[in-house]
């Protein structure tokens, strides 16, 4: 497609090997600790995910969807690991019905939603600046092995509402204007409802990885994220469309277990 991501150089497909290029270590994370420019770094990254999508309809193969099971596999992450790392034990039935419920019936617009490639997990760390590369090609791509096809809020959603720090604000308004902005008229409002939907599945999610990840794997580096998901989660819970989630949280996560688990 154009994209800069790893060439190979070789490989030896009996043994499973490969030799890739390395972009080294200029990650987007690096740069912006050095004081690189956000809007800039940002801008970027919105221009390769606008032209992914926009190239996407010759190279999906309609093998990998990322289904309406996917997504209620993965919000279920939420009751298997944190429900029980707070409470101490599973949820009732009556409890996982009237979730799984919710989403249930929030997902169904994604049934329809037009479908682009889905890198997944389009966020800093993934993200390399190759200044002497031109164009788009500045931005490397790695870590896209479970690229799905998927609605194109998805990877928006991960890049602008990032798991493991704070965008500004300024930058994530411009960003997502500059992206909206590509759409027609009819689908800029139906893509806000996406993305909002999609916004709480995967923090929602991800809060769920990072407790397994925490109380599974010992990875306690993984802990401090999660009082930034909760926030962003609340802001998208703000929405009206997302209505009876937020009587959910209300009813079941008092504040308490939100801001400062206590695993």
């Amino acid at each position: 497609m154009g994209l800069s991501v790893p060439k190979i150089i070789d490989y030896d497909k009996k043994n499973g090997l490969f030799l890739i290029e390395d972009f080294g270590n200029n990650t987007y994370s690096r740069y912006l600790k050095k004081g690189f420019s956000e809007y800039k770094l940002y801008d970027l990254a919105v221009e390769n995910l606008i032209y992914l999508q926009k190239k996407s309809h010759l190279f999906l193969k309609k093998k990998i969807e990322y289904t309406h099971k996917k997504f209620i596999d993965e919000i279920k992450l939420f009751l298997l690991w944190y429900w029980p790392a707070i409470f101490k034990k599973k949820p009732e039935k009556t409890i996982t019905y009237s979730f799984l419920k919710i989403w249930n019936e929030l997902l169904l617009p994604m049934l329809n939603a037009k479908k682009v490639i889905v890198h997944r997990d389009f966020h800093i760390d993934n993200l390399f600046f190759l200044k002497d590369r031109l164009g788009i090609q500045k931005c490397g791509l790695i870590d896209f092995q479970d690229s799905i096809e998927g609605p194109r809020a998805y990877d928006l959603v991960s890049l602008l509402e990032d798991a493991r720090r704070d965008v500004n604000q300024k930058i994530y308004s411009q960003m997502y204007a500059k992206f909206v902005k590509t759409l027609n008229k009819s689908d800029k409002k139906k893509f806000q409802k996406e993305y909002q939907i999609l916004a709480a599945n995967r923090h929602i999610k991800v809060i769920g990885i990072f407790t397994r990840l925490y109380v599974r794997d010992g990875k306690k580096n993984y802990i401090k994220h999660i009082p930034r998901l909760w926030n962003l989660l609340e802001k998208n819970l703000e929405s009206t469309n997302l209505l009876s989630l937020r009587l959910w949280f209300n009813e079941y996560f008092p504040k308490k277990y939100r801001i400062k688990p206590k695993f």
